[in-house]
């Protein structure tokens, strides 16, 4: 089968330091992936590489056959790759609603002066944005308090919300980086639930960055491993879990006896 998403060898250098040499990866429509390894892997260096934020040096990304690189980040996110960040990124003063509104936006056809003139099809247009901005809150369990600035959300809210907005873009390929970054046990649980539905209801591929390795293991199907920027283990958790390489990049080389 075709990859939706294709990455061949790139890399990246920042002066003298290599942060990604020679990643490839090709994920198939449907596919639920991780990208695991030590703090300062590289892994979101190369989820900047997709999304535009860096510009590889060498190496080709294609989204459904379409090369990705040299687009900027809003190019890219309407060519159907969109991703949420480590630090979590919303409008902060703005309401739960308009937040994923925002994302639908990138969808839409009206014009400027269509909207100041409130036309028949802006404003038909806007009530079909504010639907689906609905439906998606609906599906995050988040519909209860959209008219709540985004600051107000418990943190694990912000998390769905940030999903939530990503979904709002209609993406083909999501890119999550570190969803289950502090939440509680309850949290990551229902995250994972949560991530398998999204795939499942939404036809999406998704690839994910994740430290915490219980969320990995348990709905990842093949894993990535990268290390000072180079894959050192690709697979199913199975393997991954008893890779030298892997235990080694995590644990460190064992220290000899005196």
């Amino acid at each position: 089968m075709k990859p939706i998403l294709d990455i061949e060898s790139i890399s990246i250098a920042f002066g003298g330091l290599k942060a990604v040499s020679n990643f490839s990866l090709k994920l198939e429509t449907g596919a639920l992936a991780g990208l695991i390894g030590p703090n300062g892997a590289g892994k979101t260096t190369v989820f900047n590489l997709l999304t535009g934020v860096y510009r590889p040096q060498s190496g080709s990304i294609t989204l459904d056959g379409r090369s990705l690189v040299g687009l900027k980040p809003y190019q890219i996110a309407k060519a159907g790759l969109s991703r949420t960040f480590q630090n979590i990124r919303l409008f902060r003063d703005l309401t739960v609603l308009d937040n994923v509104r925002i994302g639908c936006h990138l969808r839409t056809r009206g014009t400027m002066a269509g909207v100041i003139a409130r036309t028949p099809y802006s404003v038909g247009e806007d009530r079909a944005i504010t639907e689906q901005a609905r439906r998606l809150l609906a599906i995050f369990n988040l519909a209860a308090r959209e008219t709540e600035q985004a600051r107000n959300l418990p943190y694990g809210d912000q998390r769905r919300l940030e999903i939530a907005r990503a979904l709002a873009t209609n993406p083909r390929v999501l890119l999550l980086d570190e969803p289950a970054a502090g939440m509680n046990s309850q949290e990551k649980k229902d995250l994972r639930e949560l991530i398998r539905k999204v795939r499942d209801d939404f036809d999406l591929t998704i690839l994910l960055i994740e430290h915490d390795m219980g969320v990995v293991m348990d709905i990842c199907e093949r894993i990535t491993v990268l290390d000072y920027g180079v894959i050192i283990a690709e697979g199913p958790p199975e393997e991954i879990q008893q890779n030298p390489k892997v235990i080694e990049a995590y644990l460190g080389e064992p220290t000899p006896a005196l």
